[in-house]
């Protein structure tokens, strides 16, 4: 009985530390792949104008409407600043279209459509954001519909970041 509890024990002792790097290591993983960032060798509007011109070169849709000032709000808001940024939102609208015609994928309505966040660090540089589509499009292999869209999209949507 005693030799049993022992064997339980030290499988514990094992395992339990082992289960805890991987899950750290996974969340991290995560964290570093769901998420794009770079840094921007221009000023704050500079990237701003550079991003709109590269989106609306590759055939995408940026109303002017769709830009959100979270600084602006949250000082009013919550009285606090958070620094300087604007999230703009953008849509490739035959790349919608041809996914959102299958039921199961209206779903992804919720993150539609796609954002690029542009802002200041307290490190004083500017740096864009948005979610990695190929990343998230692995969550869905075998899927014709998301695997097409990623494949033409991912590629743009890296292009879209770059800001020379």
């Amino acid at each position: 009985m005693l030799n049993k509890m022992y064997t339980k024990v030290k499988a514990v002792v094992v395992i339990l530390p082992l289960l805890m790097f991987l899950g750290a290591s996974v969340a991290q993983a995560s964290e570093q792949d769901m998420m794009i960032e770079r840094a921007s060798p221009l000023g704050f509007e500079e990237t701003i104008v550079k991003l709109i011109e590269n989106a609306k070169g590759l055939g995408w849709k940026v109303p002017k409407k769709w830009k959100k000032d979270f600084q602006k709000n949250l000082k009013r808001v919550a009285k606090v600043d958070v620094g300087r940024n604007l999230v703009i939102e953008m849509c490739e609208p035959h790349a919608a279209a041809k996914l959102l015609v299958h039921d199961q994928y209206k779903k992804f309505l919720s993150m539609m459509p796609c954002s690029v966040a542009v802002y200041e660090k307290s490190d004083g540089k500017v740096y864009l954001s948005m979610m990695n589509i190929q990343f998230m499009g692995q969550m869905y292999k075998g899927k014709k519909e998301i695997e097409e869209m990623v494949t033409k999209l991912g590629p743009q949507m890296e292009q879209m970041l770059v800001m020379q």
